[in-house]
Order: C-alpha cells, then structure tokens, then sequence
C-alpha cells in the first residue's frame, strides 16, 4: 500500500511543477485602462457568447494594487463570468505581465449615494415619479383625459 501511495505522490510532483513553471512570476504594475485594454483582446477570443462580451466591457475594471474587480450587471452574468474565471485570470497575468493578480467578480449596484432608492411598483408610483421629473405630463394627462388602470 505504501508502495502505491509513493508512486502516486511522485506522479502528482511533475504535474504541480509544471503547472508552477507556466505561471507568471513577474510583478509588473498596471492600470485600469490597460485591464480594460487586456480584456478587449480576451473578448475577441471568445467565440459565441455574446451576454460575457457584453459583461466584460460594460463597465470600467477597478484596479487596487494587484486587485482586479470586474461588474456585471446581474446574477446570470455573475455565474457565466464565474465560469471564465480561471482562464481570464490566467490571461490577464500573462496580459499584464503579473502572476499575483486577484480576479474578484461582483453584481454591480448603482451608487445611492447613501440615500435609500424608492422602487417604483405600481402605476401610480410610476405616474408620480414622472410627474416629478416633468410637470408638463399633468397637463398632456387633463388634455387627454388619461386614467390610470
């Protein structure tokens, strides 16, 4: 038994050497235009999927030392980035020419700026906001004898 234990452990150093040896080791800096940049060029490589194109440039990489933050704009995109990670992350590294990147991947929020957003549900709630924002619809809404439904 121990016999095959050691064989195994010596099959399994080759293959974590070799993984080590294709890694980046450098630290060079970067810059969140040169992410966006890297990103543009993975983008192109992808063949069909059309929704990780669009999440991957949709919004501005944040980049904080080594850090990469990456947002998508809901929970769909999250799980199919998810599933690119690796590959992008190892991408990036030789892109940048950095092999202690984070690849982080988040949902983004819209900044609300501390305030709690009210969200429009019904009719009426949507009316009122509109109205808010442009008075002039009361007067379209009289002129026409518009109702809510």
């Amino acid at each position: 038994m121990n016999e095959v234990m050691e064989e195994a452990a010596h099959l399994e150093k080759p293959a974590a050497y070799a993984a080590e040896s294709h890694r980046v080791k450098a630290k060079d800096s970067f810059t969140a235009e040169q992410v966006s940049a890297a990103l543009r060029q993975y983008v192109g490589t992808l063949r069909s999927d059309q929704a990780v194109k669009v999440a991957l440039t949709s919004h501005r990489p944040r980049v904080e030392g080594f850090v990469i933050t990456l947002e998508v704009d809901n929970d769909f995109l999250l799980e199919r980035v998810n599933d690119l990670q690796a590959s992008l992350a190892d991408f990036l590294s030789r892109q940048l020419n950095n092999g202690y990147i984070t690849l982080n991947v988040k949902v983004y929020v819209e900044p609300t700026d501390g305030k709690e957003e009210k969200r429009l549900f019904t009719a009426k709630d949507k009316l009122d906001y509109f109205l808010s924002k442009n008075p002039a619809v009361a007067e379209l809404k009289s002129l026409f004898g518009l109702e809510l439904e």
